[in-house]
């Protein structure tokens, strides 16, 4: 796969720092070769003092847009012209388009969990879900679990994070989210959502502190990371006899999201399962 540049090419790009690890855009560029756009997808390496400059090249460059990912997703909330709603209540933008100059602001990381979890066919609707962690992703896939009407018991190491995290999420969604301790006694859930960075290649072996007795078989669990592939937390979650997922599926959908939001393609008519077999490939050649 090759992008050609020509006098007309557009850019879409990702403010992120570091950026260098990656994977969006050969997933990206993948979709629009397949889609005739001509369209690159290019990686920016923004420290934090550089982001109101970054913000402004994509009115100055006439870019399409860009996906915006650690640390940035709040901080470039105040260079926008307009946000939509569910990026306000999350307090979080990852994905910034240019409509004839002016900047909109997105949170698609909520709706690509979603879409994620509805490949798998699993139902939300009135289940018990188990988050672990508070943090930016955290924001995302609580409010949309709320959203569709899952009930959310919260853990995170900080347990101050996950109150106020609660709190955010039960002023738009009443009695939506319970908090417990980091470790402590949890009722029956259907679902377990890990959203901290432990079992990261960078952290080695660490699995989440989850509640006494979790995960037990017919329980799913759900790990946001995807590198690598198998977490601890998922080889004990399919030792045990869990149905056991890693973040690609979530990592893609954003991103099935944000073209469509730049484009507007229907959502179902984006190339998921390509963009899914290029991450699946990446992955597996490093």
């Amino acid at each position: 796969m090759s992008v050609r540049i020509t006098g007309s090419t557009r850019i879409a790009g990702l403010f992120g720092f570091p950026v260098s690890h990656s994977l969006s855009p050969v997933m990206h560029c993948a979709a629009y070769e397949a889609l005739g756009l001509n369209w690159a997808y290019v990686p920016f390496n923004v420290p934090p003092e550089s982001i109101p400059a970054a913000v402004a090249s994509i009115r100055a460059l006439n870019m399409v847009g860009a996906n915006v990912t650690v640390p940035h997703k709040a901080a470039v909330i105040p260079h926008l012209d307009w946000i939509d709603e569910a990026a306000a209540r999350i307090g979080s933008v990852n994905t910034i388009h240019n409509v004839d100059g002016k900047l909109h602001g997105y949170s698609t990381d909520g709706r690509g969990f979603l879409t994620s979890i509805r490949t798998h066919n699993i139902p939300l609707e009135n289940r018990d879900v188990l988050v672990l962690g508070a943090g930016g992703s955290a924001r995302a896939i609580v409010f949309a679990l709320a959203f569709v009407g899952a009930q959310i018991t919260l853990s995170n190491r900080t347990t101050a994070s996950a109150q106020e995290l609660a709190s955010s999420v039960n002023a738009w969604y009443p009695h939506s989210v319970t908090v417990i301790e980091w470790g402590k006694e949890c009722g029956p859930v259907d679902l377990i959502v890990n959203t901290t960075t432990m079992g990261m290649s960078s952290t080695g072996s660490e699995t989440p502190i989850l509640p006494p007795g979790m995960p037990y078989a017919g329980q799913i669990v759900y790990d946001i990371i995807y590198t690598p592939m198998e977490t601890p937390l998922l080889k004990l979650a399919k030792k045990i006899g869990c149905e056991a997922y890693n973040g690609v599926g979530m990592l893609v959908y954003q991103g099935v999201h944000s073209l469509s939001i730049w484009s507007g393609i229907p959502v179902n008519d984006i190339p998921a399962t390509l963009m899914e077999n290029v991450v699946l490939r990446e992955l597996q050649n490093r």
